[in-house]
């Protein structure tokens, strides 16, 4: 009985961890930027598309009291180009932000490969 529980839990466990892990969609991306400013936010830049589209994330933090607080996200849905393939350029705006400096965290989701990305105040 015992070890029927304990088989049970541990397979519960796995298979936790397998759905919590596939579920994840995006990709943080290791870069991340710093803007002083207020109003708009642009971010732009372009990724190379493999084989379907894709969805390009940005989020921006601000730091208050040494933590670092959620402000807004933006993001950009991407199709990929009538060959199924190749470098598609993207642009949006986080509109409606005080002045502040703010950590501006990207992330991805797709099949992207080769981001390059940039944000600046408008």
């Amino acid at each position: 009985m015992k070890a029927k529980r304990l088989s049970i839990l541990l397979l519960t466990a796995v298979m936790l961890f397998i759905f919590a892990t596939s579920a994840s969609a995006t990709t943080n991306l290791n870069q991340t930027d710093t803007r002083t400013g207020q109003g708009s936010l642009k971010v732009s830049g372009y990724v190379y598309v493999n084989g379907g589209g894709g969805v390009v994330i940005a989020k921006v933090y601000r730091t208050v009291n040494g933590v670092e607080e959620y402000v807004k996200m933006g993001s950009r849905v991407l199709s990929p180009p009538s060959s199924g393939s190749g470098t598609v350029s993207f642009d949006f705006t986080i509109t409606g932000l005080p002045q502040d400096t703010y950590k501006i965290k990207y992330s991805y989701g797709g099949n992207l490969s080769s981001l390059t990305i940039n944000s600046y105040f408008i």
